[in-house]
């Protein structure tokens, strides 16, 4: 997986670093803002692709003493970073098409559609190379949404570019320009939408909560459902990097009722793999007054043995 992500990442880098100089140049000659704000935002595509496989580069460093887990955790800050820079490009375009509205520049539009066609189409290709990768990565998600928002980005300089050409023969009396800034104004609101489920799903990451595709519950119920476990407690999952999920949690156990707990933890192991959990460490106990003094959330045991 982490070798076809790269190979996308560099695809699509090749793509969209040969395009961005061709926008630069159409948006200088066409004075367009929306192919300007287009171009931009292609230069943060090539920069969020840069810095995903440094990020990549960088987590497949071997873990040490000093970093047990090793890097992998930067994959997930390539990715928050990459959702910020979404942000302040979508400030940018708002700041520039208020501005725009007040002194709306001569616009060339046969050039900007012209442009805006071979824009889409090659982000149309990128967004086809990532599209695979980014669903198992989220460094690889960052850069796919920074293709997508620019992608968003190309269909509004087509539309712009459109309606200056062919909007005078209906309406000559009306400034069509205009339309520039205003569809610019909806690129940024697509960019605000298209990132925010990326940086919830960093931002839980980050927080160490649960995999969205672990049920704790029902984990849990499982393993409580093996003969000789009493209770699973003081349970913990989170994600350090895409696909890779660590689990760890305390079993209580009748020692009586288990013969061998060797077995016993292999056939718990095997239940947390089957949820998708690959770094464990499961603590095997006869009792929880352990836990108490370490003060793990074990007190639903004590309510249980009041009642």
């Amino acid at each position: 997986m982490r070798s076809a992500s790269k190979r996308s990442l560099i695809i699509a880098l090749s793509l969209i670093g040969t395009f961005m100089f061709v926008e630069v140049v159409g948006g200088i000659l066409s004075g367009s803002l929306a192919l300007l704000a287009d171009a931009a935002h292609m230069l943060t595509d090539a920069a969020a692709i840069v810095l995903a496989l440094f990020a990549m580069w960088l987590s497949a460093r071997p873990a040490s003493a000093g970093s047990t887990f090793g890097f992998h955790r930067t994959e997930v800050l390539a990715a928050l970073v990459n959702t910020l820079s979404l942000w302040l490009i979508a400030g940018w375009i708002f700041f520039e098409a208020y501005h725009r509205f007040f002194d709306p520049p001569h616009i060339e539009g046969p050039l900007l559609f012209g442009v805006g066609i071979a824009g889409l189409l090659v982000n149309i290709a990128a967004a086809y190379v990532l599209h695979r990768a980014a669903g198992e990565s989220l460094n690889v998600e960052g850069a796919f949404q920074h293709v997508m928002a620019d992608l968003f980005g190309s269909v509004g300089v087509i539309l712009s570019g459109a309606l200056i050409v062919f909007g005078p023969r209906f309406a000559p009396d009306f400034n069509w320009t205009i339309v520039d800034p205003i569809l610019s104004i909806l690129i940024g609101l697509l960019i605000l939408k298209v990132s925010w489920g990326l940086f919830m799903s960093v931002f839980k990451v980050l927080l160490e909560g649960t995999p969205k595709n672990v049920d704790i519950i029902q984990l849990c119920s499982d393993m409580e459902d093996v003969p000789g476990v009493t209770l699973v407690h003081d349970v913990h999952a989170w994600t350090i990097t895409s696909g890779y999920n660590a689990f760890t949690a305390h079993v209580l156990i009748d020692h009586a009722a288990v013969p061998d707990k060797d077995e016993l933890l292999v056939r718990l192991r095997s239940i947390a793999k089957n949820f998708g959990l690959t770094h464990l460490t499961l603590q095997l106990e006869g009792s929880a007054s352990d836990c108490e003094q370490e003060n793990h959330h074990v007190e639903h045991l004590f309510i249980a043995a009041d009642d």
